[in-house]
């Protein structure tokens, strides 16, 4: 009677190097501003998902991605990035974050309130080639934008 080891792999390689990109772009392009992760991490071919009308399926390049991240690190200068939840299945990898920063500096217009706030945030994001490709976005952007104005995003 022959012997055999059976061997049971739960997940991949490439799923556990791609949850570490995510933790790299958000650690250190979000919450250090070490912008030059975004080249690292987002495929010149990045398109961005999400559920604000007209500017779904917007096409980001990773300058307009830097952009964005200066932007708001500029508004919000304190600005510290938690990783809440993350997994990866395949190509993809969820991840919820949150973000908490003092509304020191313009954002989108709105001029600094000097006040805590904070902001959780869901994505998916989608790999090829070890690079974002794809990123949908589920937390709806406006609803903060709104909730600056209404001062319901900020914390004591």
């Amino acid at each position: 009677m022959s012997s055999r080891k059976i061997v049971l792999q739960i997940g991949s390689h490439g799923e556990t190097d791609n949850k570490w990109l995510v933790t790299k772009l958000y650690e250190q392009a979000w919450g250090r501003g070490a912008i030059s992760v975004v080249d690292e991490v987002f495929s010149p071919r990045h398109v961005l998902h999400w559920n604000e009308g007209a500017a779904s399926l917007q096409p980001r390049t990773t300058d307009e991605v830097k952009s964005i991240i200066r932007s708001y690190r500029e508004a919000f200068p304190d600005l510290h990035v938690t990783i809440d939840n993350m997994v990866a299945e395949g190509d993809k990898v969820a991840v919820q974050v949150t973000f908490v920063g003092t509304h020191a500096g313009v954002y989108e217009g709105f001029q600094p309130t000097h006040k805590k706030s904070r902001f959780t945030d869901m994505q998916i994001l989608r790999f090829e080639g070890g690079k974002i490709v794809e990123s949908f976005l589920g937390s709806g952007g406006l609803k903060y934008f709104f909730s600056i104005l209404d001062g319901t995003a900020f914390t004591d």
